[in-house]
């Protein structure tokens, strides 16, 4: 079915979906007073409720049209307006005809030394005018850099930006693209414009030799970029490259941020060195100069981006929520896993699938596997909603391949994080005579002298702890889910 395109959005009159995401929907439109083409960044009107986690991503998207507000830069899509009505929040931002270099690449993946040295220049500009500012972007890729058919940069998609000395967004958090994370960011740990800088590397090192320098799963890439340090460029690429730019490469690509580039600045004028000491062939105008109508060709020759759904993909920040069968661990359903990683997604962003999928190589249960992911969840009562949406309505299977176990049913609840059955070791742990006795007593304070059945008739049915106290948070759906499970965890 069609989507429904809205005629109006604040005073703009609303002509196409230019891009649609699971947080909203990017309209062209066009502004009656100035008469110019707009683009509209519109968030879903459900993520603006009053809970701490809506409020959350609510202030993310107010972020980038605060970020990007205080930025005045040819590099950089301007920010016209932020406004709110009855139906939607939204920004009103610089339309720029053109495609992001995510899209240019898949069609040309190796672009001409000129070419790349010419975007990487641009992008460094463009940085540190943002820095300069305060500004730290922390989602440097392809996807996030739109190239005009005149060969003009313009960096967008700030909303996951730092902005120093504010705290609207978590400097701990783990958010970013993986791939193009810098080490501290997958460790949450020191992070400032410097994870830009290794971002830029990242994207600096595709142009130039049209391959990734840490590719893999998502855990492969994530050890590559923790721990080793990819091929020289003139190793790979497939076309001659000089030497000069290995250097350059590998201080952007530092594991420690005090051994990267200092500055944007700094950046772009050792990448200018390199090209300076590059080997230029006679009369190659693709590494010297680069004519008007070699970028016409390569936008026109980029690969359209596929036409906007209901269901729509994931946003660039945030990570893919499909999982093929053969990268599941064992025993879970793709779904299940699925709909945990978007609850997940909002507090972590795109790292979001990668920490699912790794606890749930640890964990049997749906209970174990929303208490481990929870403690990635800095704000308590964040943390209690998470773990409650986790355990409602899931029809996760465990390992065992035996029927899931439905969650409490109690979607409005809000269990308590703990530890507990919140660990692996907990989550395989054995269910014992000293568990069963132990949870007849809690629930007897609950649910009277029926707990002991109730206990008995779970206590057959569970392979585990956790999966005992799944049942009995299931049976006992009427008792508040985080008092229960509290006091199931005090043993």
């Amino acid at each position: 079915m069609a989507m429904k395109v809205p005629e109006r959005i604040g005073k703009y009159a609303i002509s196409a979906v230019l891009g649609q995401g699971a947080m909203g929907v990017v309209y062209k439109g066009f502004d009656p007073h100035i008469h110019r083409p707009v683009a509209i960044k519109t968030i879903h009107r459900e993520l603006l409720g009053d809970d701490d986690v809506h409020a959350s991503i609510a202030a993310r998207f107010r972020n980038e049209a605060q970020a990007v507000g205080r930025l005045q830069h040819p590099g950089i899509v301007a920010i016209y307006e932020f406004g709110e009505d009855e139906n939607t929040a939204y920004i009103a931002m610089e339309f720029v005809e053109g495609k992001n270099l995510d899209q240019i690449l898949a069609a040309t993946p190796q672009l001409p030394e000129g070419q790349a040295r010419r975007i990487m220049e641009q992008v460094l500009d463009a940085l540190e005018c943002a820095h300069r500012a305060g500004v730290w972007h922390r989602d440097i890729k392809p996807a996030n850099l739109l190239l005009t058919a005149s060969g003009q940069v313009k960096l967008t998609d700030f909303g996951i930006a730092r902005i120093e000395h504010q705290g609207l967004t978590q400097v701990a958090s783990m958010i970013g693209t993986p791939g193009f994370m810098a080490p501290e960011q997958y460790i949450g740990e020191g992070i400032d414009h410097r994870a830009d800088l290794f971002a830029a590397g990242v994207v600096l090192y595709r142009l130039l030799t049209g391959v990734q320098p840490f590719t893999g799963a998502a855990e492969t890439v994530m050890y590559k970029i923790m721990n080793e340090h990819p091929k020289p460029p003139s190793q790979v690429s497939a076309t001659p490259l000089s030497g000069a730019y290995d250097g350059v490469i590998n201080r952007a690509l530092a594991k420690k941020a005090e051994n990267r580039f200092q500055s944007a600045q700094a950046f772009r004028q050792a990448l200018l060195a390199s090209a300076t000491q590059a080997a230029v062939p006679e009369n190659n105008d693709a590494t010297v100069i680069v004519p008007p109508s070699h970028w016409a060709r390569t936008v026109e020759a980029a690969v359209a981006p596929p036409p906007a759904s209901p269901s729509g993909a994931r946003p660039t920040t945030f990570a893919p929520t499909s999982m093929s069968t053969a990268m599941l661990p064992t025993g879970w359903e793709a779904e299940a896993l699925s709909r945990i990683e978007r609850l997940l997604a909002p507090h972590v962003g795109p790292m979001a699938k990668l920490m699912v999928r790794q606890a749930a190589h640890k964990n049997q249960e749906v209970v174990g596997l929303a208490m481990e992911l929870s403690q990635h969840i800095g704000q308590e009562t964040q943390r209690q909603r998470f773990i409650s949406e986790a355990l409602a309505g899931s029809q996760a299977l465990p390992r065992s391949g035996t029927q899931a176990i439905a969650g409490t049913g109690a979607s409005g609840a809000r269990p308590a994080a703990g530890t507990g059955s919140g660990s692996s070791a907990a989550a395989a742990e054995p269910v014992t005579e000293a568990i069963k006795a132990h949870a007849a007593t809690v629930l007897t304070r609950h649910l009277g002298p029926i707990a002991k059945i109730v206990v008995k008739r779970a206590a057959d049915k569970a392979t585990s702890k956790a999966q005992l106290y799944q049942l009995l948070l299931e049976a006992a759906s009427e008792v508040d889910p985080a008092k229960l499970l509290n006091d199931l965890q005090a043993m």
